[in-house]
């Protein structure tokens, strides 16, 4: 029961998390009963200019060939959005879910998630991508532990949320790479 309630609250808070502003803190649902919330700032690499375009699945590309453990991914249509947002003003044009090995869970094809390791969302422009990553966390950090913790690491207009599930220096990884992307 416990773990169900912790699931429908880590949804609710993923699903109320889909637009505006707030402050750094961090998504993870997991199936356990102890799960706790770090407050860690958005880390930000160099602006983009209006003539790039990026998508979510070659940010993946580019994080793979970083040498990241991402074994699997499930690119997020309006069909298996759980939030409804991809294409939307203001929200993501692309998104794409990845499991990462060291978290031990699949991707969830039907409705893929943070939960096997992580997402990337790419936005219009960056200030879209940082709004969305600084209403997340705000909204994880009024939820309190129960809605678990996820790192974001931000470059222009994309965001790369990875989850909680990672230790801090596991994680690191995915900074390094993102701070690398083209």
């Amino acid at each position: 029961m416990r773990n169900i309630i912790t699931i429908i609250v880590a949804t609710a808070a993923l699903t109320a998390g889909c637009s505006s502003s707030g402050d750094a803190a961090v998504v993870e649902a997991t199936n356990s009963s102890a799960v706790t919330t770090a407050t860690e700032p958005a880390t930000v690499a160099a602006p983009s200019t209006a003539a790039e375009t990026v998508d979510a699945e070659a940010v993946l590309a580019e994080l793979t060939a970083a040498g990241l453990p991402i074994t699997d991914s499930a690119a997020v249509t309006e069909t298996n959005d759980a939030n409804n947002l991809i294409g939307r003003p203001g929200q993501y044009t692309s998104k794409v879910a990845f499991a990462d090995s060291r978290v031990g869970t699949p991707i969830d094809q039907a409705a893929p998630g943070n939960e096997a390791g992580g997402s990337i969302e790419v936005f219009a422009d960056d200030s879209d991508a940082q709004a969305r990553s600084d209403y997340i966390q705000q909204t994880l950090k009024s939820l309190g532990p129960i809605a678990g913790t996820e790192y974001h690491y931000l470059s222009g207009p994309v965001l790369v949320r990875v989850t909680g599930e990672l230790v801090p220096s596991a994680a690191a990884d995915y900074e390094s790479a993102v701070a690398g992307l083209s």
